[in-house]
């Protein structure tokens, strides 16, 4: 299957560099089409394709694996290497006896925690057959119990059906002084625009912040991304400074307020021309 995908790009596009450049940019025009249509509700400050019901977006974000499978695998060393340095880059998430990973899809990032010591599982709508790492499951109704989780990690926020009701689950699910990481994208006035199967997206990055807090008593600490050296935060009411390394947005959950971390994945468009962390979705 995938030679014959491989002979039909080179047919429509060619070989070489020219031929990778012509195909990425009719990949971006289709998917500018597709997001300028009325396919997706840009009412509201988060946009959201258009689903006739919460099966069929269920049924939709289920079948990307099939996609993408391929690919997760080829670049699975790669995507493991870049997961585990990052995962080992947050400091407080050595504190975190256990992780839940929403959205992981083969779990390359659960993998990743393993390797470096963390009990951890991922959730997904679909994770393929014989998953050691990925538990079938909806992360917007997930089944474990309040306050049973140290930490949450997710790079699938723009495949959320209902961003206010995955929030109060991560909310019910973190115990006190737990945390949330998440890989957040550029939003589409930055940069990124939606392609076959993303389900809600924002115009930027602070955008979603904004509605995040909004949601919740999320507060927003302190933000970064670019690259550069690691640097402390001057934390306020946060007892120990947290070191950071390049690509970390961040939120704290001190008792009622809860800490996000952001990694973009280096498959997206950034703005700035550098490099993010893996996707899996």
């Amino acid at each position: 299957m995938a030679s014959l995908k491989r002979i039909k790009n080179i047919l429509r596009y060619g070989l070489g560099e020219n031929a990778r450049q012509r195909k990425l940019a009719a990949k971006e025009e289709a998917r500018k089409n597709v997001f300028e249509s009325d396919l997706w509700n840009k009412d509201e400050d988060l946009v959201k394709r258009g689903y006739k019901s919460y099966d069929e977006y269920l049924q939709h974000q289920a079948a990307k694996l099939s996609k993408i499978e391929h690919r997760l695998e080829e670049t699975k060393a790669e995507d493991l290497a870049d997961f585990k340095r990052r995962f080992q880059g947050c400091s407080q998430l050595s504190e975190a006896r256990n992780v839940l990973c929403l959205g992981a899809r083969l779990g390359t990032e659960v993998e990743a925690l393993h390797s470096i010591g963390h009990f951890a599982v991922g959730i997904d709508l679909n994770p393929g057959q014989g998953n050691l790492y990925v538990l079938p499951g909806d992360f917007h109704n997930i089944v474990f119990p309040d306050g049973s989780v140290d930490a949450i990690y997710t790079n699938v926020l723009d495949h959320v059906f209902d961003l206010e009701r995955l929030l109060s689950e991560i909310r019910r699910l973190l115990r006190p002084e737990g945390l949330f990481i998440a890989d957040v994208l550029h939003g589409y006035e930055e940069g990124f625009v939606p392609g076959a199967y993303e389900s809600t997206h924002w115009p930027t990055k602070q955008i979603l912040f904004d509605k995040i807090q909004g949601f919740s008593d999320f507060d927003l600490e302190s933000t970064r991304s670019g690259s550069g050296s690691a640097r402390s935060l001057d934390t306020g009411s946060i007892q120990k400074a947290c070191q950071l390394t390049e690509y970390y947005y961040v939120f704290f959950l001190r008792s009622s307020e809860i800490q996000i971390r952001a990694l973009p994945h280096r498959y997206r468009k950034a703005v700035n021309g550098t490099s993010c962390l893996p996707r899996t979705g």
